[in-house]
């Protein structure tokens, strides 16, 4: 048998390359955020959207998704990603504009956009579509890019209450003085790889705060913005506005609640109006956008408007969960 050729030694090689090339070939979704996320992925399939969650991401991770979606098709692929609850200071999310079914819990259903029928909320999905399927890349304002991991386990000392100067990205000897104090604390002997730190870490955090602060749920049958008062040391000030879809909560406050010194304030969406909550007894300031007011006094000459926030019930383990009903806005309105 004759020795194989230059030729075809290259062409054998190119074959491999390429064989290997198209078994990676699959959707790719990449963390470049300080958070843990929980993604939730959908496609079009016969008889609605095949939606799948909730599929967790470190910092500085890139993972496989929409594995049954080809390439090689045209098939849309959907995405929605929140932040992991172990963070202080409420939810962030990265959406877009296709509403979409969701569970609270690890999901796997065919649906259309009637979610509440379904016994699931529904969120706005951003769309990725011919070649933006390959690689999408989660981002925040501050561009960690490969410092993702790093700023990742800032932040998670941050939540969990060890003292951190910046979320940087950057490991300087305080991020290293945190991350020994903590593993002394967790009796956790020497430093792990970064994954299972994070891991140790947002399982703490959960732990740490999964009851403080103020969640606020839409128990009604359609849309409501919501807003919370609150004071900060010796200054009061309101914030919003979240927009939750029926059946969705939302922390709007994630620190530890020694008393009810808090307060909250709804509006429910209809077409063309919105129906503001009864029985509201303290005024706060409030704009028509998102907005952070600092002070109860003098709204309207400061160029605020004003509105009237119900007191949260008294707080147990730090916590407290407001569910907002149709009877809180006086019913359910019904078209003469």
């Amino acid at each position: 048998m004759k020795p194989a050729s230059f030729f075809s030694i290259v062409c054998l090689a190119l074959l491999a390359a390429l064989a290997t090339f198209e078994r990676a070939e699959a959707a790719e979704l990449c963390n470049e955020t300080s958070y843990v996320v929980q993604v939730a992925t959908g496609w079009p399939v016969e008889g609605g959207v095949s939606i799948q969650g909730w599929q967790r991401v470190r910092p500085g991770e890139c993972v496989a998704s929409a594995q049954e979606v080809s390439l090689e098709s045209d098939t849309p692929i959907f995405y929605y990603a929140k932040t992991s609850s172990a963070y202080l200071g409420g939810v962030r999310e990265w959406r877009g504009g296709v509403p979409l079914c969701v569970d609270e819990a690890d999901f796997d259903v065919v649906a259309n956009t009637r979610c509440a029928a379904l016994g699931l909320a529904s969120r706005d999905f951003m769309i990725r579509e011919g070649d933006n399927r390959a690689r999408t890349v989660l981002v925040e304002p501050d561009n960690f890019t490969r410092r993702a991991e790093t700023a990742g386990i800032q932040r998670l000392l941050e939540s969990a209450g060890y003292a951190i100067s910046s979320v940087d990205g950057y490991e300087g000897r305080g991020t290293r003085r945190a991350v020994s104090a903590f593993l002394s604390d967790r009796n956790l002997g020497s430093r792990p790889a970064a994954s299972r730190l994070i891991d140790e870490l947002e399982a703490y955090a959960l732990e740490r705060n999964a009851t403080s602060g103020v969640t606020v749920c839409n128990q009604t049958i359609g849309d409501i913005s919501a807003v919370i008062g609150h004071r900060v040391e010796e200054i009061w000030q309101s914030r919003g506005w979240w927009r939750l879809h029926s059946g969705e909560c939302a922390r709007m406050l994630a620190s530890h609640l020694e008393t009810g010194n808090a307060y909250f304030y709804a509006e429910r969406i209809n077409t063309g109006e919105r129906t503001p909550i009864l029985e509201g007894t303290q005024p706060f300031c409030l704009a028509p956008a998102r907005f952070v007011a600092e002070g109860r006094e003098n709204c309207e000459q400061r160029g605020y408007g004003e509105a009237l926030f119900r007191a949260v019930p008294e707080p147990e383990n730090g916590g407290v969960r407001v569910n907002i009903t149709d009877d809180d806005f006086g019913g359910i309105r019904r078209d003469p």
